[in-house]
């Protein structure tokens, strides 16, 4: 009580004088490893499926707003981690007519009082409240030039987390307010991400025909097998229509493993052709959704054009070129009018 608050505040340790560190650092900059990282060939499938999952450039769309999670420069010139939302808007909306709020649980934004986003985020201890802003730009949108607001969530730095699957609690919930299967989801972060990349073994180097292994011997399965015995002999007598193991223990004969290629690159061989078989199979998937989306595209018709953009929309912005004289006569005008003043110092 009184006693404490009298007493004189305890002298704080000096503390030891840190480097400075880039905000970047504190935040492991594990990023998908794209191709770079070729696991072995049973690890493929699981790899390409990190990759998908991790991927920055995929556009998490839903209509009235759009995200995609990836990096941002800062003003210092760090890059930065965030969530990019955009949101599009009527082509008359002036950035003083929208008001938005934001918190670690919540963002509305309204334009002209309608309200436009009223959203809870999915996740409320990843968000950087103070550092994220927005602003309004225009860009092409389902090949039609649209004003947009784009905001640019930051993550905090000593997140573990990475925003890759959902951004607002709606986007978990179906059309009917089920939750989406609730599967025991493992968030993606980044202990996990280092275990998946810790995990990955690196094939086989590759080789060419013409190297042979020396350690065959086990793998031409020099036994008998009837009894088991290691005291057998290989070869092909005149009766024989290929090479025979005869054992020395017993009487028992077995036709001898034949294989034209060690087994080191018949293994090899083997793995191309399902690789090759995977690749053709992935190429067949991909034709078609090509080919459904350009059915779709074709299905709308013409996009909606009402909320496009003029396409001289920023002439005012746009820098203007004189030539000398235009630019001498521009300026003898500006300063006879009084909108530039001469200085004599």
């Amino acid at each position: 009580g009184a006693m404490a608050a009298g007493s004189a505040p305890k002298a704080a340790p000096a503390a030891k004088p840190e480097p400075p560190v880039p905000p970047v650092m504190k935040r492991s900059m594990l990023a998908p490893h794209g191709p770079q990282l070729r696991p072995q060939y049973d690890q493929e499938d699981e790899w390409q499926e990190f990759c998908e999952r991790t991927d920055t450039s995929k556009v998490h769309d839903f209509g009235r707003y759009w995200w995609t999670y990836g990096r941002d420069e800062d003003d210092d010139g760090f890059l930065r981690e965030a969530v990019f939302l955009e949101v599009p808007l009527r082509k008359d909306a002036e950035a003083k007519n929208i008001r938005a709020n934001l918190t670690s649980r919540h963002l509305s934004l309204t334009l002209n009082g309608e309200t436009i986003i009223d959203e809870d985020f999915e996740d409320t201890k990843w968000l950087n409240v103070g550092e994220s802003y927005w602003e309004i730009e225009v860009k092409e949108v389902k090949r039609v030039r649209r004003k947009v607001l784009k905001y640019v969530l930051y993550i905090l730095m000593d997140c573990p987390k990475y925003i890759t699957r959902w951004l607002f609690l709606c986007e978990k919930t179906e059309d009917d307010g089920r939750f989406v299967d609730q599967v025991d989801e493992e968030e993606d972060n980044i202990d996990d991400r280092l275990r998946m990349i810790a995990k990955m073994k690196e094939p086989e180097p590759y080789r060419d025909a013409d190297i042979w292994f020396s350690e065959t011997e086990e793998e031409e399965e020099r036994w008998c097998d009837g009894c088991g015995s290691t005291r057998v002999v290989v070869m092909k007598k005149h009766t024989d229509s290929k090479y025979m193991k005869y054992c020395n223990d017993c009487p028992f004969v077995s036709p001898a493993k034949d294989s034209t290629l060690p087994t080191g690159l018949a293994k090899q061989k083997d793995i191309d052709e399902k690789r090759a078989r995977k690749q053709r199979l992935r190429a067949r998937k991909e034709e078609a959704r090509k080919r459904l989306e350009a059915e779709k595209e074709k299905a709308q018709g013409e996009p909606d054009r009402s909320e496009e953009m003029p396409e001289d929309w920023n002439r005012s912005e746009k820098t203007r070129v004189f030539t000398e004289e235009e630019f001498c006569d521009a300026l003898t005008k500006a300063i006879r009018s009084g909108e530039i003043k001469w200085e004599d110092y």
